[in-house]
């Protein structure tokens, strides 16, 4: 189980959050004004705060580009219809988010951007409820694989998780990455349920149902 601990330092929320799977201490601005430390479960406070601090000015300089989403913008599976009209706004019919926005209106604006990310997070949690489930029970029927319950979430550390009584927690934003990715993680967290660790064997396990397994974490890792 993670352990977290927050602070405030110089007008930025830093949260620490241990983690048993963790190796290394990682710092990462997570938006403006919010940093998160993850540390390994017997790293002490005070030495991840001495990294943090040692790095501090760099992460103060750093700036978060929020991307701007195009009018052509698509997801897998085409639950985002972005439609020119003379109004702004949203409607979900029969599982499709539809998008509406004025014509006249700059699309870069956070007028247009701030309710169209809202869209297409609603969509891709659509697709996420229609498809994650459904892809994790046909990969451990395939394999030979028995788990709990299954649980979708929003994070943005973790794409995937399984606890000791092998219930799985998916991330929405997997809908993102590419289907191979998707399959990894699912297989990663599938592994899980018999390995409750990153040993050689756990890896050896996850290579026998995803021989490629090297390049999609490296992908993950590289994603922003």
């Amino acid at each position: 189980m993670s352990k977290e601990k927050v602070e405030t330092i110089e007008n930025f929320e830093v949260k620490y959050k241990k983690h048993p799977f963790s190796k290394n201490i990682k710092v990462s601005l997570k938006k403006e004004g919010q940093i998160l430390v993850t540390m390994p479960i017997l790293c002490p406070y005070k030495f991840a705060r001495d990294f943090l601090m040692k790095n501090f000015d760099k992460i103060k300089a750093f700036k978060i580009e929020d991307k701007i989403l195009k009018p052509n913008l698509k997801t897998k599976f085409d639950t985002l219809k972005i439609i020119e009209s003379n109004k702004l706004g949203t409607v979900i019919k029969n599982s499709v988010v539809y998008f509406y926005y004025p014509v006249d209106e700059d699309f870069a604006s956070s007028k247009i951007q701030k309710p169209l990310k809202e869209a297409y997070f609603k969509a891709i949690k659509i697709e996420a409820k229609n498809y994650l489930p459904s892809r994790l029970e046909f990969l451990a029927k395939k394999y030979g694989f028995n788990y709990g319950k299954v649980a979708l979430r929003n994070q943005k550390t973790r794409f995937g998780s399984c606890s000791y009584q092998n219930n799985i927690n998916l991330n929405i934003n997997l809908m993102n990455y590419d289907f191979d990715c998707i399959d990894y993680v699912l297989i990663h967290e599938l592994v899980h349920t018999k390995i409750k660790n990153h040993s050689e064997i756990f890896w050896t396990e996850v290579e026998k149902y995803c021989p490629n397994y090297k390049y999609l974490r490296k992908t993950l890792k590289k994603a922003p």
